[in-house]
């Protein structure tokens, strides 16, 4: 990981700070002197992998507040970059904080133009950081810091006057709608870190507010008698002077905030290597590095460095997402990989069980000489009689509901088939539903056979059933109680699943003959008992 380093500057000398998880400690300190720029090249040579931040605590700060037409783009680029040549002609280090859009006329945009005025008192310092090729993140301003993170301790968008305390003396910085218009800084000469505590700074934090008050109306950044609310950010021990000194007026509301309290609220530790109670130099040196302002003083030849710097990081994440997603992807592979070796040879082992059993189950069977492929030819077979086989119980009870009927027939003999389609002998007369129903006859008195199979029958298999019977011998002289007993029968033997064909009958009939037997016509007491023969027909249902 980057160590990350500040170099703080108040104007005469550079303090050197390594910021390490969220707590600064103090390094060492460098003057403007031959030998104090050969040890600040040194530290930067034995440090030059870490990231470093200039921060700057002077009073040469300028700042103009202007409004400038809404464009965008190049153009925009353009014409701020014009406007801080106009401003700031002789210094390097300058740039733009945007306020926002004017809310009345055309809506020009506002800008705060702010420079650093004199670049010679730091220029040793940044040539040696050219030299060295040192990586500098940017160049930033006590008022840079404080226009990023102020916004969030002030508690309303009224004007407000910041009043901090540094180091190097008082900062005074105005707020408009929680953005900064205006920061000064007043230099403290009060000699020793004891007299920071003295009365005088009180008495100089009321003294500012009123000239900086009295700054903002001649500027015309506020209208006279406008009151305004100031906040001093101070310690618990310079509390109570403060407050002595501070009353608030008709134009100058005071409140204070608590520097501990925004002290834990942006996260800075004490350093275990300084003194343990933090300092706003402190605070705001870890939240530059934390939370680094948008806007910074630095060309481009300064972030030469830092560029490359950002561009290295950029391809090193780059190749360590890319060797993480390999990782990743190469474990899901070797896992997807053991598991398919895990399911092949359970596979394998099931297959060598299943042949086992196999084997084991043919070698339990008796020895035929049949093949394997006549056997298989021969259950195909046996398949197919079984698909084409139907269940004769229904008809034969049918049939036998009929014989019970009818003591007089007694049957002789049963022919059954399955047949794909439905042939009959021409001889063979339909039986009709209607026991009214006379068989039709023809002009000439014969009976007329069915020409075509019934529309129920037509395109699907049916089981025929062909019953040879016979009269009872006493019947054998009356032909007409012969022919109403077969008919009844026949009657008898027709349903809507099934149906009934007459193919032979013991005589002739005729309309224009007369009844005649035709099994005895020589001699009638000698004659067999009268036989004749019918078709049962019914749609193939293979039981499942």
């Amino acid at each position: 990981m980057t160590n990350k380093r500040i170099l703080l500057f108040n104007g005469n000398q550079v303090t050197a700070y390594l910021w390490h998880n969220s707590q600064l400690q103090e390094e060492t300190s460098f003057l403007p002197h031959p030998e104090g720029l050969q040890a600040f090249a040194s530290y930067l040579q034995q440090q030059h992998r870490s990231l470093f931040y200039w921060l700057t605590d002077t009073a040469e700060e300028s700042f103009q507040l202007e409004e400038i037409p809404y464009v965008q783009g190049r153009d925009r680029t353009a014409l701020i970059a014009r406007r801080l040549k106009q401003y700031f002609y002789g210094t390097p280090l300058s740039t733009a904080l945007t306020l926002g859009r004017s809310s009345t006329g055309r809506r020009d945009e506002k800008i705060l133009f702010v420079a650093l005025t004199r670049p010679e008192t730091m220029s040793v310092w940044l040539d040696v950081i050219r030299q060295q090729e040192t990586t500098l993140a940017g160049i930033y301003s006590v008022s840079l810091i404080l226009a990023s993170i102020a916004p969030h301790w002030l508690a309303t968008e009224k004007p407000t006057l910041l009043i901090t305390q540094t180091a190097s003396g008082i900062h005074a910085s105005f707020f408009l709608d929680k953005k900064l218009q205006f920061s000064r800084l007043t230099p403290l000469n009060l000699g020793t870190v004891q007299s920071i505590k003295a009365p005088g700074i009180a008495q100089t934090i009321a003294i500012e507010s009123v000239k900086t008050y009295q700054y903002l109306v001649g500027q015309r950044q506020l209208k006279p008698r406008t009151p305004i609310r100031v906040a001093v950010l101070l310690t618990p021990e310079q509390r109570a002077d403060v407050e002595s000194q501070c009353k608030s007026t008709e134009l100058l509301e005071f409140y204070f905030l608590e520097f501990d309290a925004i002290a834990k609220r942006e996260k800075l530790k004490p350093s275990r290597h300084t003194a343990p109670q933090p300092t706003l130099d402190q605070l705001l040196m870890h939240c530059l590095v934390v939370k680094p302002p948008a806007q910074q003083f630095a060309p481009p030849v300064e972030q030469h460095a830092y560029r490359i710097w950002q561009l290295r990081l950029a391809l090193t994440a780059v190749a360590i997402i890319a060797l993480i997603s390999g990782l990743l992807f190469a474990i899901k592979t070797a896992f997807d990989t053991n598991a398919l070796k895990q399911a092949t040879s359970n596979a394998i082992t099931q297959t060598v069980l299943t042949t086992q059993r196999y084997n084991a189950l043919l070698n339990s069977l008796p020895q035929t000489n049949i093949s394997p492929d006549n056997l298989r030819a021969l259950m195909a077979r046996y398949e197919s009689i079984q698909n084409n086989t139907t269940d004769l119980a229904p008809l034969l009870s049918h049939l036998s509901d009929a014989l019970n009927n009818n003591s007089a027939i007694e049957l002789t003999g049963l022919e059954w088939k399955v047949e794909p389609t439905l042939s009959l002998p021409p001889t063979a007369r339909l039986i009709p539903l209607n026991k009214t129903h006379e068989i039709a006859q023809s002009n000439d008195g014969t009976a007329t056979p069915p020409t075509a199979p019934p529309a129920n029958h037509t395109g699907q298999s049916v089981v025929t059933l062909k019953i040879n019977a016979q009269l009872a011998l006493g019947l054998s002289s009356d032909l007409r109680a012969q022919k109403t007993l077969i008919e009844q029968f026949a009657q008898q033997l027709q349903n809507t699943q099934t149906q009934t064909y007459l193919l032979d009958m013991p005589f002739e009939v005729g309309s224009e003959k007369l009844l005649k037997n035709l099994q005895n016509d020589v001699n009638v007491a000698d004659a067999p008992a009268p036989a004749f023969s019918l078709m049962l027909v019914r749609p193939l249902v293979i039981p499942k």
